[in-house]
């Protein structure tokens, strides 16, 4: 009697069969092109919105300013100073704002990434705040 349970245990594995063999050639799919059915005023509303950025130039979007004063120069070691400190980020801008000259750094679609940024650099520059800046499509980190 043993010998006959401990077959079936040993054999009974064998005979089970849960899954296909994923070394099997794959099944040909034929190409399929998705259609996406919109009700009219969501269509007009993407339409508006796509409109209103094109006449805005940009999307909203959000950076990290990290320095603020009315000296050039300054902005100018600043921006050059994060440049090495933090090389992967590429996008490092100043500008005049009258009468002060701004370091913005990033340009980022939701405010979480740039909060994101902000604790990232937060030990270098304690002094920074997220703004919200207009950016051009295609230009977002």
């Amino acid at each position: 009697m043993k010998k006959q349970i401990l077959f079936l245990i040993l054999l009974a594995p064998n005979l089970l069969f849960s899954q296909n063999n994923s070394y099997s050639t794959p099944e040909i799919t034929p190409n399929t092109q998705a259609e996406i059915n919109m009700e009219e005023g969501i269509n007009k509303l993407l339409q508006k919105s796509i409109r209103l950025n094109k006449e805005k130039k940009g999307i909203e979007g959000f950076s990290v300013k990290i320095y603020t004063g009315t000296s050039r120069e300054i902005a100018q070691k600043t921006k050059y100073k994060f440049m090495k400190k933090f090389p992967k980020i590429t996008t490092v801008s100043y500008e005049r704002v009258n009468p002060n000259w701004v370091v913005k750094v990033g340009k980022f679609r939701t405010k979480l990434e740039a909060q994101k940024l902000q604790n990232t650099i937060s030990s270098v520059y304690p002094n920074t705040f997220i703004i919200n800046v207009t950016v051009r499509t295609g230009e977002f980190n």
